[in-house]
């Protein structure tokens, strides 16, 4: 799985232009749909034209009534909500837009998109999008090789002002956290022993 999007020569970082506060909302691959269509027809759509874009947009669609009852529900009662409180869409009785100066543009979320093809689609998201996770994958991607523990480390401090900053507590929470979690889903292979990592082919950053 690849995308065309490049974001810069040293660590592209795939969602540089989201808020990392926004990061939450992106873990679920309905909303990224949801913002996918808004992108795509930008204009403001009812929402029955939402539903009805979303069900033939599934593999394969499921245009029965219970198909667009349940896809309905889940956007009143869970999706939209939460997309108007993060001020990402505009939603009231005349339909559903993306805000004007939104957060999050559907433009820089490519390479989640594509992961809404995957098995395990929203368990991928859960895991992966999280602002550590995703320079992580950037930079192994972006050597193109097997890295040690503690080069992956030095790679992510070097880019990192934050909890970062320190190679040896990146090297601790790598070790403990984000490496399992990842590896967890097959996105990475982490060798304990050796503690040596490679990006699997599930994911590709750029």
């Amino acid at each position: 799985m690849s995308s065309d999007v490049h974001l810069g020569d040293d660590m592209p970082d795939p969602l540089s232009d989201v808020p990392m506060e926004s990061y939450e909302i992106l873990r679920h691959p309905r909303r990224l749909r949801i913002l996918e269509v808004l992108g795509t027809r930008g204009a403001r759509l009812s929402l029955p034209e939402l539903t009805t874009e979303l069900i033939d947009r599934t593999e394969p669609p499921r245009s029965n009534g219970q198909a667009r009852h349940d896809v309905r529900i889940s956007l009143v009662h869970n999706h939209l909500p939460r997309l108007a409180d993060y001020e990402i869409v505009d939603w009231d009785d005349d339909g559903v837009a993306l805000v004007d100066e939104s957060p999050v543009h559907p433009a820089d979320l490519s390479v989640l998109l594509e992961l809404c093809e995957a098995d395990r689609a929203e368990g991928l998201l859960e895991t992966i999008v999280d602002p550590v996770r995703m320079r992580l994958l950037a930079a192994l991607e972006d050597d193109d090789r097997s890295l040690s523990l503690e080069q992956l480390a030095a790679r992510l401090s070097a880019r990192d002002g934050g909890p970062f900053s320190d190679p040896d507590r990146a090297a601790v929470a790598l070790h403990h956290s984000h490496l399992p979690a990842l590896s967890d889903v097959g996105v990475v292979n982490y060798d304990y022993e050796s503690k040596v990592v490679t990006q699997d082919d599930i994911v590709s950053i750029v």
